[in-house]
């Protein structure tokens, strides 16, 4: 007996077709990458575009060893319609924070003493020293600096900058960081760039 057979008539049996159809579906894997890697587009808009669900675009990226990028970024330079802030206005409008959250941000924005360690949203840690002349406007100066600093027994200068060997950027062991000048921070992080490019589009074809 025929598949469609088995699934009921009419719109039911037209439903099964469109689902197998979508399922079946060949990605053409240089619009793939054309979209999401050269054009940058998210994930949800090159679903909309191919027409298919984000799980199988997300399966096409991992299958073809194609870089995927931090869910944040597919979000930049986008913000609320006026409609949306206000539903979300209305939604929270009235409620209370508990002590408990309340001191949970108190301790967030609280700038503690000299030494206090904390880790950034792009993976480097930081310690407060305010007389540091590489010090940001709330105290605070990247670990690897201090480190290597400590390590040369002097300032770094204003063209030189630290590099994490192993690209952990938490990782702030002196056996992990090298100084160099800036520009040559710059070719190499360029020339590591490039390389990674090459092999994604050779992985493409």
């Amino acid at each position: 007996m025929a598949t469609w057979l088995c699934v009921g008539r009419g719109s039911s049996r037209v439903a099964y077709l469109e689902r197998c159809n979508v399922m079946n579906k060949v990605i053409d894997a240089q619009q793939l990458y054309h979209l999401y890697v050269i054009e940058g587009k998210p994930m949800h808009t090159v679903a909309k575009i191919i027409k298919l669900s984000v799980g199988k675009i997300h399966k096409e990226l991992t299958k073809r060893n194609l870089p995927k990028r931090p869910r944040y970024q597919g979000m930049k330079g986008l913000c609320h319609t006026a409609e949306n802030k206000k539903i979300i206005g209305d939604k929270h409008r009235g409620k209370t924070v508990t002590e408990e959250t309340r001191a949970k941000i108190a301790e967030a924005h609280l700038k503690k003493g000299i030494g206090a360690k904390k880790k950034r949203a792009d993976g480097y840690i930081t310690i407060r020293f305010v007389d540091h002349p590489r010090s940001t406007k709330a105290g605070y100066v990247l670990e690897h600096i201090l480190v290597m600093e400590a390590v040369l027994g002097r300032w770094l200068r204003e063209d030189e900058c630290v590099h994490h060997i192993n690209g952990k950027r938490d990782d702030n062991r002196k056996e992990n960081l090298v100084v160099m000048t800036k520009k040559e921070h710059m070719s190499l992080h360029s020339k590591a760039r490039w390389a990674k490019k090459k092999e994604v589009q050779q992985n493409v074809q």
